[in-house]
């Protein structure tokens, strides 16, 4: 073979070897054919529903992670403290008998009857609204009367209240004063306790009718009685019971006072 053959055949064999590596390296590159099957779907996974912090769940089409709340601020003001209120002053009945009452009835007369029960033959007599009667029993509803008839009578059908009473009365936690307001029906005597020490000053005021009489635990009188007097303080000599006494001679009023005690 003479030389310009051998020159052709080695050109050709080149060529084949660089046309073979590029084949393959273009067929590395490309990408390899998909499937002929049926096409897969990517999902991506989502978080089901929370609730936020105030109660509102958080949308599934949002992002699954939990909102974060701004930090609350610090109050710099410190709150104000509400004073505490003194407890209210207590008053308990020890002693209470009536012993006269007043005809109120809705149907009047007010039937008089010989006993405490309801027949067409046991009346005695009747009486007129405003007629004041005298007390001296009381069973299941019914007043005994004296007077001015003697008998029976409906006591839902009278206006009445304690004409001899006692109460105790007690300051509450942090308190110093009360006021009470009370009546007569009536005659009688109401009196008012307190239990006082020495050296604490009591003040009593009257707002309604007369002042009370103030007596000592030794029963000394301490205001004197001038009845035009409406109001007294002075500073205990002693600690006791201190006794507030009202009363009334004839049919009765309305009353009304203040008092006041300044601890030592």
């Amino acid at each position: 073979m003479d030389t310009k053959a051998i020159l052709i055949a080695a050109g050709l064999t080149g060529v084949a070897a660089v046309t073979g590596v590029t084949s393959a390296v273009m067929q590395s590159q490309n990408p390899q054919p998909l499937s002929t099957g049926a096409p897969t779907t990517i999902v991506s996974p989502i978080s089901k529903p929370t609730d936020k912090p105030d109660g509102v769940p958080t949308s599934s089409q949002g992002s699954s992670q939990a909102p974060v709340s701004e930090p609350v601020k610090p109050n710099s003001e410190p709150l104000p403290v509400k004073p505490q209120e003194p407890e209210a002053a207590s008053r308990k009945v020890e002693t209470c008998k009536v012993t006269m009452a007043k005809v109120a009835d809705a149907n009047p007369p007010l039937n008089v009857r010989s006993n405490p029960t309801i027949a067409p033959d046991n009346i005695v007599g009747t009486l007129k609204n405003g007629t004041f009667v005298t007390v001296t029993n009381e069973l299941d509803g019914w007043f005994g009367i004296a007077t001015p008839i003697k008998g029976w009578i409906a006591q839902s059908q009278t206006d009445s209240g304690c004409n001899e009473k006692t109460e105790r009365v007690s300051f509450g936690a942090g308190g110093n004063s009360v006021t009470i307001a009370e009546r007569f029906v009536g005659t009688g005597i109401h009196r008012y306790r307190f239990n006082l020490g020495k050296g604490q000053t009591l003040s009593v005021r009257s707002d309604r009718g007369t002042l009370p009489m103030i007596l000592a635990p030794n029963g000394k009188e301490l205001r004197g009685l001038d009845d035009r007097q409406t109001s007294w303080s002075g500073e205990l000599a002693m600690t006791g019971d201190y006794t507030l006494e009202l009363d009334s001679n004839y049919k009765g009023y309305k009353y009304s006072f203040s008092v006041q005690v300044n601890r030592s």
